[in-house]
């Protein structure tokens, strides 16, 4: 279930614990490095030249002198490899046990286990800090956003990628959408309206937004299964876990045909097209894409 507040957010109702929740982070995060399919996806090709797009998006942004970044949430590290590699003075910061300890035992990587909420920076003046994927989870995300504010050097930035709550997904399958049906780990979930609005009141300058991505496997299997399922209610939030799993087989050997058809990069540069509608206001396919992107700088 999900229910909106006056502010326009929208929060996952009943909320787990704040127990539950701990316990279900340090699970995935294990998972992170257990998981050889999980953390290979980690690091595949595709995925690391997305973050290379997200950083070359901070670049435009940033003073080229200026290269000390943080990222809260850092996983195993993929994108603090990526941005290390581009020369980046790169620092992390992860909750989970397992994936903090892969980080930095076999990466080589600067990453301090411990909560945003906690964490005392030896130094202040980062001039850039990440947050990807990460602001849905937590239980204060306008406490998060001040106390980065306060990280951040004059001028310093902020990149910010989030579940889109109006994606095209969530509209037509409501909570069968994956991010809100997610063992309750996404706990508040945004839309480039609500996401720019509290950065604005955190004291944040928005220099530029993006929406991005379409899950079109998970779209056909969902609709496949309404049409099973011949318009009954969908199944109960404990067979998430399942779903993630099929999302990510489905995604899988959708990848592998169409690398064998030799069709793989052209598909990638076609869905990077498709990316530019979803935040042009005139299109009809405005906001339909998965992921807010959002470059926010220290006002």
């Amino acid at each position: 279930m999900v229910s909106c507040r006056p502010c326009g957010l929208s929060y996952v109702d009943p909320r787990a614990t704040r127990a539950e929740l701990e316990a279900k982070l340090q699970l995935w995060a294990e998972q992170d490095v257990v998981d050889k399919e999980r953390l290979a996806e980690a690091f595949e090709a595709g995925n690391l030249a997305h973050y290379g797009r997200l950083i070359a998006l901070l670049e435009r942004h940033a003073a080229p002198r200026h290269r000390r970044l943080l990222d809260v949430g850092c996983s195993t590290g993929a994108f603090l490899t990526v941005a290390r590699d581009k020369g980046w003075n790169v620092q992390g910061l992860e909750v989970g046990v397992a994936s903090s300890a892969h980080a930095r035992e076999r990466l080589g990587l600067d990453v301090q286990r411990a909560s945003l909420y906690d964490f005392a920076p030896k130094e202040s003046g980062y001039d850039a800090v990440a947050l990807l994927e990460v602001i849905e989870h937590l239980e204060r995300p306008a406490e998060a956003l001040a106390r980065i504010r306060d990280m951040l050097a004059s001028g310093g930035l902020l990149l910010v990628t989030t579940p889109n709550f109006d994606s095209l997904f969530r509209r037509v399958f409501g909570s069968r959408w994956w991010v809100v049906n997610c063992e309750d780990e996404h706990i508040v979930l945004f839309n480039l309206a609500t996401l720019t609005g509290m950065l604005r009141e955190q004291g944040y300058e928005i220099l530029e937004s993006r929406i991005r991505g379409l899950d079109l496997v998970g779209l056909a299997r969902e609709a496949k299964r309404a049409l099973r399922r011949g318009g009954e209610d969908p199944p109960p939030a404990g067979a998430a876990p399942e779903g993630y799993y099929d999302q990510r087989s489905s995604r899988a050997r959708l990848k592998r045909g169409l690398d064998r058809a030799g069709l793989l990069a052209a598909s990638r540069a076609a869905l990077r097209g498709l990316d530019r509608t979803f935040a042009w206001r005139a299109s009809p396919t405005y906001a339909w894409g998965e992921q807010l992107v959002v470059i926010a700088r220290r006002a």
